[in-house]
C-alpha cells in the first residue's frame, strides 16, 4: 500500500512539473532609454520554446509597488506587442498582456517583443536620483536561460563604479550572477547563469540629483489634491446659489390660533414639508365631512374568529364652488355616481386615484407661486448634481484620488441637504409659510382655557382645524388637547364605541379616530401584490519598478 502511495505521488509531481514548464526561456533581453523628460522607454525581446502546443505567454507588469515605506504608482503607456496579437486587461497591481492567438496553437522556438512607455518610475533621494529596476521580474513560471540587458541615459551622465549595482537571485536575495559595465552613456551587462523560477535580475544606478527635473511641493500637492478643486469649486457654488436664490429671511415666529384663509388643508401641508404625502390628501374626509359633504359611518361586524372593523362613506351633497382638480379626484374616486360605498370596496383600486390626486396637488401647490421660479429651478437640479456625484467619485476612487472621491460624495450630500432650504419663497409664500408655522406651534403647545375661548367663539372650531391637524400629522396630539371639552364626536362621524358615547373622555375619540384615517389611509393606497416573482526596495533582486512575471496560456 505504501509503495503504491509513493508511486502515485511521484506520478502527480511530475505531471505538476510537466505543466508547469510548457516553455522555456531561452533568451531575455531588455532594452531600456530614459528621455531627457525623464520617460522610460522599454523594449523586451523573449525568446521562448515552448515544449508542448500553446496559444503564447502572457506577461505581468506591475505598476504599484511598495518602495522604501511609501507607494508609488506609475504610467504605462504606448503598449505594443509586435507581431502578435494581444490583449490587455488591469487588475489593481498588475498590467497583464495576453499575447498570442485563440484560434492558434504555436510549439518550439518563438520570439515575442513588447514595447511600453513609462512614466514617474524615479526614486528622489535627498542627495542622488535613483533608477532601480527589475529587468526580469521574479514572478516567472519557468527558467530563464540568459538574461541581456542594457539601459541608454540620455546626456551621458557622469557614473562612477560604485554608482552602479546588479542583483540576482530570489525576492530580496543580493546575489552578483551578472555582469555590470558603463560605456557610452549606456549601463549593460548579462546573466553568468540562468534563473529558475522565482529568480529575476535588478539593476540599481544612483544618478545625480538634478539629472531629472523633479516636482516641485506645488506639483505634487496639485497631482495628489488637485482634482480635490472639482467637487470643492461646486460646493462654492452650490453654496453661493443658495445664498444668493435660496436663503430665506428668518421671520418672528407668531402664534397663531386659525390657519391662514384660502389655502385648504391638502395644500398646506404639502407647503410647509415640501412633501406631497398620502396625509395630504386623506385630511379631505375631515375637511369635507366639517363642510356637510360627507359622513362617515365606522362599522364592526362579527368574523369567523375575531370581530372585523370596517367603515363606510355617506354622500350628503356634490362639492360646490371651484373646488380644486385633485379634490374632484378623490371625491369622484370615493363616490363614483354611487351614494353610499364601504372602505372594503376600495381595496386595491383606490391606489391609481391617489397617485393622480397627488400629482395635481403638487401642481396646484406650484400654482399659486409660493417659490421664486429660480430657486424652484435650483431645486429641481439638485438631485442631479447628487446623482452625478456618485459615478465621478467612483471614477476618483479608481484613479486612487481619495480625496477629491471623498469630495464628490460630500457634494453629493450636501446637495441633497441643501436642497430643500434651496426653496426661497415669494413674498406670499413667505406669509403663508409663516401662518402655518404659527398655527402648527399652537397645535403643538395650546392649553385648554385658549382653547374653550376659541370654542365659545366658534363650536366648529375642532370639525375646521381637524384637517390641517392631520396634514401636519398632528391629529391624535391636536384631539387629545380637547380632552373634558366635548363629550360627542363631530356630527359628521359616527363611531361604534361600548355605550354609545365616550363620555368626557375626548382624548379616546381622537385616539381612535386616528387609527380610523391610518386605516383609511391603509385601503386608499394598498396595491395589489404582483403575480410574478423576481428571478432568482533598492539593493536586492526583484526590488524596484518593472519586474512582474509571467506563463503561457
Amino acid at each position: 500500500m505504501s509503495k503504491h502511495l509513493w508511486i502515485l505521488l511521484g506520478l502527480l509531481w511530475l505531471s505538476s512539473a510537466a505543466k508547469a514548464e510548457y516553455f522555456t526561456i531561452d533568451n531575455f533581453r531588455i532594452d531600456i532609454r530614459v528621455d531627457p523628460s525623464g520617460e522610460i522607454i522599454v523594449e523586451e525581446t523573449i525568446d521562448v520554446n515552448f515544449l508542448s502546443d500553446r496559444h503564447g505567454i502572457f506577461r505581468k507588469i506591475p505598476y504599484r509597488y511598495s518602495l522604501d515605506g511609501k507607494t508609488h504608482k506609475i504610467k504605462i503607456r504606448k503598449i505594443e506587442v509586435e507581431g502578435w496579437p494581444s490583449e490587455r486587461s488591469w487588475d489593481w497591481y498588475f498590467l497583464t498582456l495576453k499575447i498570442g492567438d485563440a484560434d492558434r496553437y504555436v510549439s518550439g522556438p518563438q520570439r515575442y517583443v513588447i514595447r511600453y512607455k513609462v512614466k514617474d518610475a524615479w526614486l528622489f533621494e535627498e542627495n542622488h536620483t535613483e533608477f532601480y529596476w527589475n529587468m526580469t521580474g521574479n514572478q516567472w513560471e519557468v527558467p530563464i536561460s540568459k538574461v541581456e540587458y542594457r539601459i541608454e541615459f540620455a546626456n551621458s551622465p557622469k557614473l562612477a563604479e560604485g554608482d552602479y549595482h546588479v542583483y540576482t537571485g530570489s525576492q530580496g536575495e543580493q546575489g552578483k550572477d551578472a555582469i555590470i559595465h558603463y560605456r557610452g552613456g549606456a549601463v549593460g551587462g548579462q546573466s553568468l547563469r540562468g534563473f529558475n523560477p522565482g529568480e529575476g535580475l535588478t539593476v540599481a544606478v544612483r544618478l545625480p540629483v538634478d539629472y531629472i527635473r523633479r516636482p516641485t511641493e506645488m506639483e505634487v500637492f496639485l497631482q495628489k489634491y488637485g482634482l480635490l478643486a472639482i467637487p470643492l469649486s461646486l460646493l462654492a457654488l452650490i453654496f453661493g446659489l443658495w445664498w444668493r436664490h435660496g436663503k430665506d429671511e428668518k421671520g418672528v415666529l407668531m402664534v397663531q390660533y386659525y390657519p391662514p384663509k384660502g389655502i385648504s388643508p391638502s395644500e398646506a401641508g404639502g407647503f410647509i414639508d415640501d412633501s406631497i404625502d398620502n396625509r395630504d390628501l386623506i385630511c379631505l374626509i375631515p375637511h369635507w365631512g366639517a363642510n356637510g359633504y360627507l359622513e362617515m359611518t365606522e362599522k364592526e361586524s362579527q368574523g369567523i374568529l375575531f370581530k372585523k372593523k370596517d367603515y363606510s362613506f355617506k354622500k350628503l351633497k356634490d362639492l360646490e364652488g371651484q373646488p380644486s382638480s385633485y379634490e374632484q379626484t378623490v371625491f369622484s374616486g370615493l363616490f363614483g355616481g354611487r351614494t353610499d360605498v364601504e372602505l372594503s370596496d376600495l381595496k386595491d383600486t383606490f391606489y391609481t386615484t391617489m397617485a393622480a390626486a397627488k400629482t395635481q396637488l403638487k401642481w396646484a401647490i406650484k400654482e399659486r407661486m409660493l417659490y421664486t421660479p429660480t430657486s424652484r429651478q435650483l431645486y429641481q437640479v439638485l438631485p442631479f448634481i447628487a446623482f452625478l456625484s456618485i459615478p465621478l467619485a467612483i471614477l476618483f476612487f479608481i484613479k486612487e484620488q481619495i480625496p477629491a472621491g471623498a469630495g464628490m460624495i460630500v457634494l453629493a450630500i450636501a446637495a441633497l441637504i441643501l436642497r430643500r432650504p434651496m426653496l426661497r419663497w415669494t413674498t406670499n409664500g413667505s406669509e403663508i409659510y409663516q401662518h402655518l408655522r404659527g398655527f402648527k406651534e399652537f397645535i403643538r403647545q395650546a392649553d385648554k382655557p385658549r382653547l374653550e375661548k376659541l370654542l365659545q367663539e366658534d363650536p366648529t372650531y375642532f370639525d375646521k382645524t381637524l384637517p390641517y391637524a392631520i396634514a401636519f400629522n398632528m391629529a391624535n396630539e391636536w384631539g387629545k388637547k380637547f380632552d373634558g371639552l366635548f363629550t360627542e364626536p363631530p356630527s359628521w362621524y359616527h363611531g361604534y364605541y361600548v355605550g354609545g358615547h365616550y363620555g368626557s373622555n375626548f382624548g379616546s375619540f381622537a385616539q381612535d379616530f386616528s387609527g380610523s384615517m391610518q386605516e383609511v389611509q391603509s385601503v386608499f393606497t394598498s396595491m395589489p401584490s404582483s403575480s410574478g416573482s423576481g428571478g432568482s526596495g533598492g539593493g536586492f533582486s526583484g526590488g524596484g519598478f518593472g519586474g512582474g512575471g509571467g506563463g503561457s496560456w
